[in-house]
């Protein structure tokens, strides 16, 4: 996966999220891999949609699951070695960007964890099992 210490605004996002997934009791693997293939989707139907330029950026996509002292965690991402560069493009020296394709652009993956974080909860809320 991308190092995320790079991306402005993302470690926030992303340690926010992480706090309040950590607070549902119970959460399952199969809740935050539904979750994770929700996010997926998000960055293809909703802009900002992930750039395209020869698809490899799209097809690295890429999950793993594991277990933590704390439970079980899930992570999601992006393996392209370009991925947190494309990600941050935001206009800079020689103005906008044109993105190859329509509705793509910066941040968005970002965007997408962003504006979805109630239904990201809900999605791993769904699928916890009680903790006895």
């Amino acid at each position: 996966m991308a190092k995320i210490n790079n991306i402005q605004g993302f470690d926030k996002v992303i340690r926010n999220l992480n706090s309040e997934i950590a607070k549902i009791e119970g959460r399952s693997t199969k809740g935050l891999i539904e979750a994770g293939i929700f996010i997926r989707r998000e960055t293809e139907t909703t802009p900002p949609l992930t750039p395209l330029d020869t698809g490899n950026l799209r097809s690295s996509w890429a999950t793993s699951t594991f277990r933590t002292p704390e439970g079980p965690s899930h992570l999601i991402g992006y393996t392209a070695n370009y991925a947190a560069y494309v990600h941050e493009m935001v206009g800079g020296e020689g103005g906008a960007i044109n993105w190859s394709r329509p509705g793509s652009g910066a941040k968005w993956f970002q965007a997408a964890l962003g504006r979805n974080r109630k239904k990201i909860l809900s999605i791993i809320q769904a699928s916890a099992s009680i903790k006895k």
